[in-house]
């Protein structure tokens, strides 16, 4: 998924933008996808740092329905590849065992992990690009449902019953668990530098509401937001420069412009928002989760516009990452899985 990744004053005037005017669209077009076998999903998209990028998903999994009921399944088999110049390549995923989906993979600094299991997410199985393969690496608890990796180190969200949520870096070759002052979750988790990060997620009270912290290199400092009146939470952060970071919680485009955090409405009608990427020319694009139809497209949001993206005709974008000079996506074809890419 994708990122381009001090402690402040508290400011008095931190206000919710309107929804502002849409203007002309930018387009994102389909790319050929190395053979799958049927029934087919690709749920993340990560660049790799050279240019390229990285999908996850599965292949082959089935539901034979009897009513309401699915009394034969098959969870399918994993599917990681890396587009190089204009060619797909696979990798052996060592430690694998069983069936299921690779939901999550973490490219930067040189390091690219992935995360999966039955069902995808909760992942409950982890593995780290050694150059060839993947190697499994224990997961720090029983669940893994976020991980990361880039300039400030790997981490990983996980939960177990009798735990609850936690975060976790690696360190060495065990995982050391992490404290974020006023993240009670965190979702997300990027930097510019190993001394200039950020965690956002949410604080869980008598309802959920988005949070935000910064490490500075030596500690994690909660960074006070807008206030909102319903459940809401952070789900993505991209630091572009120390004063200028992207964010968007369920319902908002979030932007820190060194002082303060803003809040910007979604497009009208828009679901609640899924994933974002940030291009080389520093504009954000959005992609909506998945709702009834029919499916919003992406936008992007620059000269302070939301821009509709063009895709084709009976697609659907679920996922972004950008590279250098253009924007790679995830997402559907009809019943099929796709690939996208553009400006």
């Amino acid at each position: 998924m994708k990122r381009a990744i001090a402690v402040v004053s508290t400011v008095a005037a931190l206000a919710s933008l309107p929804a502002p005017a849409l203007a002309a669209a930018h387009e994102l077009r389909t790319v050929s996808l190395p053979f799958l076998w049927p029934t087919a999903r690709l749920s993340d998209v990560t660049a790799d740092g050279a240019g390229g990028v990285w999908v996850g998903g599965v292949q082959g999994n089935y539901c034979l329905r009897w009513g309401d009921l699915c009394p034969v399944y098959n969870d399918g088999n994993p599917v990681v590849r890396r587009r190089v110049g204009s060619s797909w390549k696979e990798y052996p995923i060592n430690g694998w065992t069983g069936q299921g989906e690779i939901a999550r993979i973490a490219s930067g600094a040189g390091e690219t992990w992935i995360a999966g299991g039955p069902g995808g997410s909760p992942s409950t199985y982890m593995a780290r690009f050694d150059g060839s393969a993947f190697q499994k690496v224990a997961v720090p608890a029983k669940y893994v449902s976020m991980l990361v990796t880039g300039m400030a180190g790997t981490f990983a969200s996980a939960w177990d019953l009798d735990s609850g949520d936690g975060l976790f870096k690696r360190t060495g070759d065990t995982w050391t668990a992490v404290k974020v002052p006023g993240v009670d979750y965190v979702a997300d988790l990027q930097a510019l530098t190993a001394s200039d990060a950020w965690a956002v997620g949410y604080k869980d009270g008598l309802q959920q509401v988005p949070a935000v912290a910064h490490f500075d290199g030596a500690a994690w400092n909660s960074v006070p937001l807008p206030a909102v009146t319903e459940n809401d939470w952070f789900r993505k952060v991209v630091p572009v420069a120390a004063n200028d970071v992207w964010g968007i919680t369920a319902k908002r485009l979030a932007h820190w412009n060194g002082t303060a955090w803003t809040y910007i409405a979604a497009p009208a009608g828009f679901p609640n928002l899924d994933d974002l990427t940030v291009d080389s020319s520093g504009t954000p694009w959005v992609v909506p989760e998945e709702s009834a139809p029919p499916e919003k497209p992406p936008y992007r949001y620059s000269g302070g516009k939301w821009e509709t993206v063009t895709i084709p005709a009976g697609t659907e974008v679920h996922d972004l990452a950008a590279v250098p000079g253009g924007v790679w996506g995830v997402g559907t074809q009809g019943d099929g899985p796709a690939a996208f890419n553009g400006s």
